[in-house]
């Protein structure tokens, strides 16, 4: 992925990845998304870093008048490589504490799974009805009340290879589907 970002986007375009359900398949793909926050062009404009055991998977960051935060959903209060996707209450103590110091007028917020799966705009499809955010509802309800409380500008995943909107008591979900082309086929070596 980052020889093609590079050769559209530029070597000096800034990045900030967001782990995924498929980084857990090959943890060399965890390894290059910790290597990322570790080294090389970094993060720029860095307010916070995860929590203990996910320290370079979870991050904040602001640009201009807008605070970002990135959520590895894949932790599970001791590790960044569970399984199953979930907002578990030391992510969630996290990102309470970012959120209660942010400065910035809009706040937008990343993770992998939706906190709802929606259809497909377009095909009408459904996936991961029963395997995303919603699989564990009392967490889920916490982050999304928690986002609601600060006013969050939108939350923005993927997960289930759809493009959708939906808008929950007040907060705007945009899944943003997946760019790799036809579904199921990856041209993108993750490796530089």
């Amino acid at each position: 992925v980052k020889a093609a970002i590079d050769s559209i986007l530029g070597k000096d375009y800034p990045r900030y990845p967001v782990i995924g359900n498929h980084e857990l398949e090959d943890l060399r793909y965890v390894e290059y998304l910790r290597s990322y926050h570790q080294k090389g062009p970094g993060l720029l404009n860095l307010v916070r870093s995860g929590p203990a055991g996910c320290e370079e998977t979870t991050y904040s960051f602001d640009w201009d008048n807008c605070h970002f935060v990135v959520l590895n959903q894949y932790y599970d209060g001791k590790s960044d490589i569970a399984t199953d996707g979930d907002v578990v209450p030391q992510l969630l103590e996290w990102l309470k504490q970012d959120l209660a110091v942010n400065q910035k007028k809009f706040i937008f917020v990343f993770g992998h799974e939706p906190i709802f799966p929606v259809p497909d705009m377009d095909t009408g499809r459904m996936r991961h009805y029963d395997n995303s955010l919603n699989k564990y509802m009392e967490n889920n309800i916490a982050f999304q009340r928690l986002l609601i409380e600060h006013q969050v500008s939108a939350y923005i995943c993927g997960h289930s290879h759809n493009t959708s909107y939906a808008n929950f008591n007040g907060l705007w979900q945009i899944d943003t589907g997946h760019s790799r082309g036809l579904e199921g086929i990856s041209p993108f070596v993750y490796f530089p």
